[in-house]
């Protein structure tokens, strides 16, 4: 019984080397407001600038994301379509004085930083993101202050 433990162990972990460098494709490099950003080392072999923003590491030909894009689109200029529920938190963040910069409906990573920021002064779970518990502390906050 030791030594299938012990194989299943030593097969893991060479599973787990093997496959390394498809499993983890992550790679250092901050995102601008569009969610892009330089990767001048081409860890993700795309070229030197490239889009995450929720979805693996991927280019925007035309200037339109291929996930958040419909057929139909002729553009070939990028826009990005405002987010209402996101705008109404920028605004609410920062009239509680956490500066997400212009309530534009993207989040991008100032609205990130503030969203952190709040979820770290209200003691929730750090994520960056408008999950259901920060939306619900937001407007607490909100409609003491303001209501």
């Amino acid at each position: 019984m030791k030594q299938r433990i012990q194989k299943f162990f030593i097969l893991a972990f060479a599973f787990s080397l093997f496959f390394q460098g498809s499993i983890i494709s992550a790679h250092s490099g901050r995102t601008d407001s569009h969610g892009g950003h330089h990767d001048y080392k081409d860890a993700s072999n795309l070229g030197s600038y490239h889009y995450h923003h929720g979805y693996g590491p991927h280019l925007h030909k035309n200037g339109v994301c291929p996930y958040t894009s419909s057929s139909s689109s002729s553009s070939s200029s990028y826009s990005r379509k405002c987010d209402k529920t996101v705008q109404k938190y920028q605004r609410r963040l920062n009239q509680l004085g956490y500066s997400c910069g212009k309530a534009d409906g993207h989040c991008g990573s100032q609205t990130k930083r503030a969203i952190r920021k709040f979820q770290k002064r209200c003691k929730l779970s750090v994520t960056g993101n408008l999950n259901a518990k920060t939306k619900n502390k937001i407007n607490q906050l909100y409609r003491s202050k303001y209501e």
